[in-house]
Formats: structure tokens, C-alpha cells, sequence
């Protein structure tokens, strides 16, 4: 479900017309964030950061939640570890670390309200 107001983030990734994608739960997991009363600092944040992993499922062609592995997840760690910021400097492990956090909390919604099985 699109939240009413303006998106916290610049861009969002993801077709919101698919609803069993990615970018919906996004929406869904976001809008929930928001009814627990999470600081709109942290739900802008996780926001962010799932938008980046949608971002690269998108030019794998992975697109629906069911479709990520514990694979897919580590070769996303292994992107993060290698990737290089626009002045050449890697990604700090604090970054890195926020970043699978965010998926890691956005996985544990999905398999707790019952869209994912694991």
C-alpha cells in the first residue's frame, strides 16, 4: 500500500503496480514502521537502503521477495564489500553493516507476517 504524503527518500526503486514485488513490501513493511511509531530518521534510512537493494535485484532481474536466497543475500554482502564510492574508497563496515541490517529487519517482517517462508 503507497503511503499518503510525500516519500521519505529521493528515488524508489521497484514497480508498485506488481503487488507481490518487491518495492510493494517495501511500501507495506514501511507503512507498518511507521504504525510502531519508529522515528522518521530510521524508517528514511531503511528506506534508503532497501532501495539500493532493490536496485541491484533489478539489474539481476530478481524481483519478487521469494526470490532471495541466503545466496543472493551473501553475494549482495560481497558486492557491498567491494564496492567503491565515487572517490574510490570503499564502503565502511559500519556502512556495510547498516545496510544488511536494514535487509536483515525487512526479511524478519516478511517471515513474520507470513509473505515469506523463511
Amino acid at each position: 500500500m503507497p503511503r499518503k504524503g510525500v516519500t521519505l527518500t529521493k528515488k524508489s526503486y521497484g514497480d508498485l503496480s506488481d503487488t507481490n514485488g518487491l518495492a510493494a513490501y517495501r511500501e507495506r513493511y514501511l507503512e507498518w514502521m511507521g504504525i510502531r511509531n519508529y522515528s522518521d530518521k530510521s524508517r528514511e534510512s531503511r528506506e534508503l537502503y532497501i532501495n539500493y537493494f532493490i536496485k541491484w535485484c533489478e539489474e539481476r532481474g530478481l524481483t519478487q521477495p521469494a526470490e532471495i536466497t541466503k545466496q543472493i543475500i551473501e553475494r549482495y554482502q560481497r558486492y557491498l564489500y567491494h564496492y567503491r564510492k565515487d572517490n574510490g574508497e570503499p564502503l565502511s563496515f559500519q556502512s556495510q553493516h547498516s545496510r544488511l541490517g536494514a535487509l536483515r529487519a525487512f526479511f524478519k517482517y516478511l517471515s513474520k507476517h507470513n509473505y515469506t517462508l523463511y
